[in-house]
């Protein structure tokens, strides 16, 4: 202790309380008197960095890594049309059977939207492809399942003789044919106006014959009318004769 007391010197007692003072003048304006940007990622704790530190509108896109927003971190309906970016849904944001109709808006799904053969007929609603949905052309011979034309579908005088394949119209598709006959007294010297008629039958062919084969008995006119047919038999010789129209008719 004596010899502790024959070295303490003003200048070694104020040099110590020099330090003590620094050391502790330090410390305090550690923990206090921060300067700015002074506190990194190595000065943080783990988990040091709460909710109620983090000021409303801090986090930025760019404070996000790539990947980070997850669907549990969406709240439901929070994804807008206005905070999508045109082009950036694809297919691998999106999660199996998201896109339900009530998601697509009226016009959106167009025709480049859609994979080849990519609308099944599953997907199709009844009655949902209407006529003017259907492009001119488009409904080529491929299209058409087998049997998908019945008689109910073709429309009445649609099917003329360009339409028809040679030899394609065989004994068993026509209806009964039948033969309709008006025969009529001609005068002598004298022309005659007459005609006939398949009734509810359809007029296939038509013809004439005199009664007799005399000089001087000839046909003017002969001619269709719808369902019927007409003829001007003349009668140059001095005596009547008679006139048959023959009408073939398919019932």
């Amino acid at each position: 202790m004596k010899q502790i007391r024959k070295r303490l010197t003003y200048a070694n007692v104020m040099s110590s309380i020099a330090v003590f003072l620094v050391l502790g003048g330090a410390t305090a304006f550690a923990a206090g008197q921060l300067g700015k940007n002074t506190v990194g990622s190595k000065q943080l704790k783990k988990n040091a960095v709460v909710a109620a530190k983090i000021k409303n509108n801090a986090v930025t896109s760019t404070k996000l890594a790539d990947g980070s927003v997850i669907t549990a971190k969406l709240a439901d309906g929070s994804v807008i049309t206005g905070k999508i970016t045109d082009g950036a849904v694809t297919t691998a944001k999106l999660a199996d059977k998201a896109v339900n109709t009530a998601k697509l808006a009226d016009g959106s799904v167009t025709t480049a939207k859609l994979a080849d053969n990519g609308v099944t007929t599953a997907k199709l609603a009844g009655n949902a492809v209407l006529a003017e949905k259907i492009a001119a052309n488009a409904v080529t011979d491929t299209k058409i399942a087998a049997n998908a034309v019945t008689d109910t579908k073709i429309a009445a005088n649609a099917v003329t003789n360009a339409k028809l394949a040679n030899d394609s119209v065989t004994g068993s598709k026509l209806g009964s044919i039948t033969t309709v006959e008006e025969t009529v007294s001609i005068a002598a010297n004298s022309i005659g106006f007459f005609g006939a008629n398949c009734g509810s039958g359809t007029l296939i062919s038509f013809g004439y014959l005199w009664g007799t084969n005399a000089p001087g008995l000839y046909t003017k006119d002969i001619f269709k009318l719808l369902n019927a047919a007409f003829v001007r038999p003349v009668n140059t010789t001095g005596s009547a004769a008679n006139f048959t129209l023959q009408l073939i008719c398919l019932a």
